[in-house]
């Protein structure tokens, strides 16, 4: 008898339980994530996959990456970091990307996106995230690159990807640049060897274009 008992409570389902798949059915949007690491000879290849997913109404998803390189020096392998967008929804979507925050060694940047982020004023000296990407793709020895492949996530097949990069090429011409910076990102790892030498907040926007 008590057996049964038993038996009978299995198969109760709580109001609470039903109330909260209600509302996860119900939602517009969902998005999530899953991430890989690929490594080939010495150099590391991070991808994570994103699923973005449209019902209905005009909707944007976004995303705070945080991206970290532990070590830079000349000749370094040409770091890589991707993020796919996968489009699953019956609406085409407009991709675009903004840098919130970058530090290069001990050099911090808040740029005013950024400002705005943190609930922020925006001084003078701020860049806009436009102006911070020109600045890390071409004032250093090594290039910070964001790109896209696409600025159009096509609806129900769609997919594109988000990419940065860190190259460093030890070239002749630029041997007193590069062996300054050297030093600097050496002494930079022995003083703080917990940190990582470039680390960039990039705020992933995507949004749903008017069907």
């Amino acid at each position: 008898m008590e057996e049964q008992k038993n038996k009978k409570k299995k198969h109760i389902i709580k109001p609470s339980r039903i109330i909260f798949l209600i509302v996860l059915i119900a939602s517009n949007t969902f998005a999530w994530f899953i991430y890989a690491t690929k490594i080939d000879t010495n150099v590391s290849v991070h991808v994570r996959a994103w699923n973005v997913i449209f019902e209905a109404g005009e909707h944007e998803v976004t995303d705070i990456i945080d991206l970290p390189v532990d070590s830079i020096y000349p000749g370094m392998e040409d770091y890589e970091y991707e993020i796919d967008a996968y489009n699953r929804g019956d609406v085409a979507a407009s991709l675009s990307y903004q840098i919130l925050e970058a530090r290069i060694l001990d050099q911090s940047y808040v740029s005013v996106e950024g400002r705005q982020a943190r609930g922020e004023t925006a001084v003078a000296t701020d860049l806009t995230s436009s102006q911070l990407t020109s600045k890390l793709a071409s004032d250093y020895p090594f290039s910070i690159v964001i790109g896209i492949s696409g600025s159009t996530l096509n609806a129900g097949t769609g997919v594109e990807t988000y990419t940065f990069s860190v190259i460093w090429p030890y070239e002749n011409n630029h041997d007193a640049i590069d062996t300054t910076w050297g030093m600097n990102a050496y002494d930079f790892k022995q003083d703080n060897p917990t940190l990582p030498s470039i680390s960039i907040k990039v705020k992933i926007i995507i949004t749903q274009n008017a069907s």
